[in-house]
């Protein structure tokens, strides 16, 4: 039978770290729009079910010379972050998104000003922070992403179906300018062999 002191990898050294695992995380928003009160960024908080971690591509620059062909990497790109939420019965999370998208363009009329189509004067006016946490299973951080400068940028109801018990969700893209990675999961994986 293998014990921990006999798993691992020869050039690596022994022993398991446990993966980051895709349940154990957390959403929160700072500074999304709630025109309807009672309704909060805490309500999509409480309702996600699914959220995409930040991509980061570059463009890809050519470099011709005599007989040879080189590339270097170009301005980069944070691709759209996708989240998914369920709609729950209340609205709430409904709402919270509605206020949100009303901040980026007068749509619905939500705000009862009398305003219709006008758009924010510049994105601070809408734009909000978004926190994405990785959890250990046991309220602590191991991991957190900071994405700045988002606005919804889609924002699917889906659909309804007579011969479905699936909760309704709403998926948003996320469109954001920066993403900052912070890790904190040093001193975890202690399980190794002599620590046993």
């Amino acid at each position: 039978m293998a014990t921990l002191s006999q798993m691992g990898i020869p050039a690596a050294g022994a022993g398991v770290l446990h993966p980051k695992q895709q349940y154990r995380w957390q959403v929160t928003f700072v500074n999304l729009a709630h025109l309807v009160p009672g309704a909060s960024s805490r309500e999509i908080t409480r309702q996600a079910v699914k959220i995409s971690r930040p991509s980061l591509s570059f463009e890809e620059i050519k470099i011709e010379r005599y007989n040879s062909t080189a590339y270097v990497a170009g301005k980069h790109t944070w691709e759209d972050l996708k989240l998914t939420i369920e709609d729950d019965i209340t609205g709430l999370a409904s709402y919270a998104v509605q206020g949100q998208v009303e901040t980026q363009q007068r749509l619905i009329g939500a705000d009862l000003t009398g305003t219709w189509l006008n758009s924010a004067a510049t994105g601070s006016d809408y734009k909000f922070g978004t926190i994405i946490q990785q959890l250990d299973g046991n309220e602590g951080v191991i991991e957190t992403w900071k994405l700045e400068g988002c606005w919804i940028k889609t924002a699917d109801y889906g659909g309804l179906d007579y011969g479905s018990n699936e909760a309704v969700t709403i998926d948003l893209t996320i469109r954001y300018d920066h993403a900052r990675q912070e890790l904190t999961g040093q001193g975890y994986g202690t399980a190794i062999a002599g620590n046993l």
